[in-house]
């Protein structure tokens, strides 16, 4: 979910929304740090149990943390008009409108409608349910407060505050045209997107067991755990190339090529040493020889 969120400021910045794009920075980090410490609450309540599918129903033994992961997976999703997530990621996608990027805007609707999805699954899994796990909740002032001041700046509260350099970047010159009709459409995804995670995970969630067992849903899991194929795509395209590279380099040629010269000096040392054997003759045939060889030099020349 960081990711995608990354990613909704980053299509700001590429649309030329840049106050926008520092606002989803501000109310992602309201409730991105919200649902980061809840996260944490749940670890610590439950032992340092980490798979959410060992836990289930913890709403009644944590409900503080319960309420803060609801108002933190809202903001995320970006539920209308009562969560800052809703006001920035609106911002970001009327400015993809607004600069004529239907693609882009369509595309942020779309990732809105599935962090919804996802989001308020992994709530219903962790919070509803079956009690499969005895979970004790965090006491005192040190643990109550941060929630608390992060669960008020994740609703519209958060929205009203000045985001940082909201007065040095430029100002968007956008007007209000179609702006009212893409809220209530980003309003309407994020809704419809938690009443699916509802239908499916609420419950006994026969549904979701049928759909994963069959065909289709075998094929699309096994998909969807192998990345959609990017993991295999990276291991050929960066990190074989990259060992390779590495197996190369190991020896690192540049460091043969820089002592190529003391090797070649070695070398002819070498000759020179064999050369001086203490027999007279020899030295003067060499000097006979060496007198000949530039005597044709020069001739030549």
């Amino acid at each position: 979910s960081t990711m995608s969120q990354i990613g909704y400021m980053f299509l700001a910045l590429g649309v030329q929304a840049w106050d926008a794009a520092i606002f989803h920075l501000m109310t992602h980090a309201f409730f991105k740090a919200l649902l980061f410490l809840s996260s944490g609450s749940v670890i610590l309540a439950c032992h340092h149990e980490q798979n959410i599918f060992k836990m289930g129903g913890l709403r009644k033994s944590i409900p503080l943390v319960y309420t803060c992961f609801l108002v933190g997976g809202a903001a995320l999703a970006a539920l209308p008009l009562i969560t800052a997530g809703f006001y920035s990621k609106d911002e970001i996608l009327f400015g993809a409108l607004a600069n004529g990027h239907i693609n882009l805007m369509v595309a942020g609707l779309v990732g809105a409608f599935l962090t919804s999805i996802y989001t308020f699954r992994m709530i219903f899994i962790v919070f509803h349910g079956e009690e499969k796990i005895h979970a004790h909740a965090g006491k005192g002032i040190t643990h109550h407060l941060p929630l608390i001041v992060l669960l008020l700046l994740s609703t519209f509260i958060g929205a009203l505050i000045t985001p940082p350099l909201a007065g040095v970047l430029p100002a968007n010159e956008f007007g209000e045209a179609g702006k009212v009709g893409l809220e209530i459409t980003s309003g309407v995804v994020a809704i419809v997107g938690i009443l699916i995670a509802a239908a499916l995970w609420l419950g006994k969630r026969e549904l979701v067991t049928r759909i994963a067992n069959s065909a289709p849903g075998r094929f699309f899991g096994t998909w969807w755990f192998a990345a959609w194929g990017f993991d295999w795509l990276y291991d050929k395209v960066f990190v074989k190339p990259y060992l390779g590279i590495a197996w190369l380099l190991k020896r690192d040629p540049l460091n043969g090529l820089m002592n190529l010269p003391a090797l070649l000096s070695r070398i002819a040392n070498k000759g020179l040493v064999v050369s001086e054997n203490g027999y007279l003759r020899w030295y003067v045939a060499s000097m006979s020889v060496g007198a000949v060889l530039v005597l044709t030099l020069l001739l030549v020349i």
